[in-house]
């Protein structure tokens, strides 16, 4: 239901081969340690020479297990060979998940990488155009273990197992404020946050990179020795699911009225908390004044161009899919209001997933045919068979407070996904995976349920900084 951050995509990000040829280097090798300076993961990197040109590899191996969550082992090979211009000439990746593997081989064919991915023995043919933007690997931590002399931004071509196509990512590399050797380096996809790494110097080499989690971070370090098998840590070793516990007491009448929540954020990475019709935001000098409540939020209706936008299908939410059509259009029948559409239809997304996976990240068309799914996969397929029903909806990603125990926590906030819905004239909420909308549902970001979205709001969440929790107004006495 509430799912945790993909401890193996955490990495520090850079560009590799960005034009000319690589120059050859030596191994290094990065440990990487979660909570109270676990080791969690080793990282190895080199670049060699080799005929006609040069060879990147890098590899990772990771061990822990999250908190209400099963073990995960995880080992990662990515490989890029380029000629002597820096143009790519071959890309192999494997990547193994407790035993599931995915591969992918591509070799340079004219103006095209072409091959094929393996995943769990299914092949799949794969012909990539190769792209005007620089062949990249964004989990490289190489290019930074020098002091930058100059802040930058820039973009690079990642290749997608998911689409099997390239796709732009953005960097940007800049100066804390008020620091003489401290940067930050932001990672971006499609305008989206998806990662932030404090890097701090000292006699112009690398001595600390961490990236904020939700109550804890990663850390990673380099070291001049490898490391061993020993040094890694087994599969009982724990890390805390991705949680804020507030200071305060929070009760459940509380939930149902109005709360003003109080956040700073760092003035070195641009973030802005989004609104609904239920959450209303206002500069607060360095922060932000959310107010979060039943009718909360703005009352000015969108254009007719985004509701338009938000009522066709997607990648992610296939709501032109004949199952969800079907649902939708029994779901219009009788019904008054497009409130009481969505309500039908939010039964019937509860009944078709009834089983809790946490597996993944998957369409709401594999998330009807697998019946299983958490909080995402729930906002996911309702938003399917809204959309499907003719009306507005949007993926939410961001925060609730849970009172029970859960994931290792009990009264914290902790990451998750709902919807939102354009009816009867205004925004309004439908959470099927726990019981309904409350003022602890904090909305970080919006989106069409693509993945980054749900990334973009899980770093956000880390770097908040939690000034004040408050309640403005208890829920009125029922009739």
């Amino acid at each position: 239901m509430l799912r945790p951050a993909a401890l193996a995509g955490l990495l520090l990000s850079g560009a590799v081969m960005a034009g000319g040829q690589a120059a050859a280097s030596g191994e290094v090798t990065i440990a990487i340690s979660g909570e109270s300076d676990q080791l969690i993961g080793r990282q190895t990197e080199r670049t060699v020479l080799i005929a006609g040109g040069s060879e990147s590899v890098r590899q990772l191996e990771t061990a822990y297990t999250v908190s209400g969550h099963g073990p995960t082992e995880l080992s990662d090979t990515l490989q890029i060979a380029v000629d002597a211009d820096g143009r790519p000439q071959r890309w192999r990746w494997r990547r193994s998940v407790n035993g599931r593997i995915l591969t992918v081989e591509l070799e340079r064919s004219g103006a095209a990488l072409a091959g094929q991915a393996v995943n769990e023995g299914e092949r799949h043919a794969v012909s990539a155009v190769l792209p005007v933007l620089p062949i990249g690997d964004p989990d490289t931590l190489a290019p930074f273990l020098t002091e930058p002399s100059a802040p930058r931004s820039w973009s690079i071509a990642e290749f997608d197992p998911v689409s099997l196509q390239f796709r732009p990512v953005e960097l940007a590399l800049a100066k804390r404020s008020g620091t003489d050797h401290a940067w930050v380096l932001t990672l971006s996809r499609g305008g989206r946050l998806q990662s932030v790494r404090w890097l701090d110097y000292a006699d112009g080499k690398l001595a600390a990179a961490r990236q904020p989690l939700l109550g804890s971070a990663r850390a990673w370090r380099r070291d001049e020795g490898p490391l061993t098998k020993a040094d890694m840590l087994s599969r009982g070793r724990i890390v805390a699911h991705e949680q804020y516990r507030p200071n305060i007491h929070m009760t459940q009448r509380a939930a149902l009225g109005q709360m003003r929540y109080i956040f700073g954020l760092p003035a070195d990475v641009p973030v802005t908390v989004p609104e609904t019709g239920e959450q209303r935001v206002k500069s607060d000098g360095d922060g932000w004044q959310v107010d979060i409540c039943q009718d909360c939020g703005p009352a000015s209706a969108p254009a007719a161009a985004d509701l338009e936008r938000w009522r066709r299908p997607g990648q992610w939410v296939q709501s032109n899919d004949a199952v969800f059509k079907e649902k939708a259009a029994q779901a219009r029948r009788g019904a008054k209001t497009d409130d009481a559409v969505m309500a039908r239809l939010a039964i019937v997304a509860r009944a078709r997933l009834p089983r809790i996976d946490f597996d993944g990240y998957v369409s709401a068309r594999t998330a009807w045919r697998r019946r299983a799914g958490d909080c995402t996969e729930d906002a996911l397929l309702l938003a399917a068979l809204g959309r499907a029903a003719d009306i507005p909806v949007r993926v939410v990603h961001g925060l609730v407070f849970s009172p029970g125990r859960y994931h290792g926590a009990s009264n914290a906030f902790m990451p998750h996904s709902w919807v939102i819905a354009f009816v009867d004239g205004r925004w309004k909420s439908y959470d099927i995976s726990l019981n309904g909308f409350d003022a602890t549902h904090i909305a970080l970001s919006l989106g069409d349920g693509e993945p980054e979205a749900m990334v973009e709001a899980n770093q956000i969440a880390a770097l908040l900084d939690w000034r004040a929790i408050s309640e403005v107004r208890k829920r009125p006495v029922d009739p």
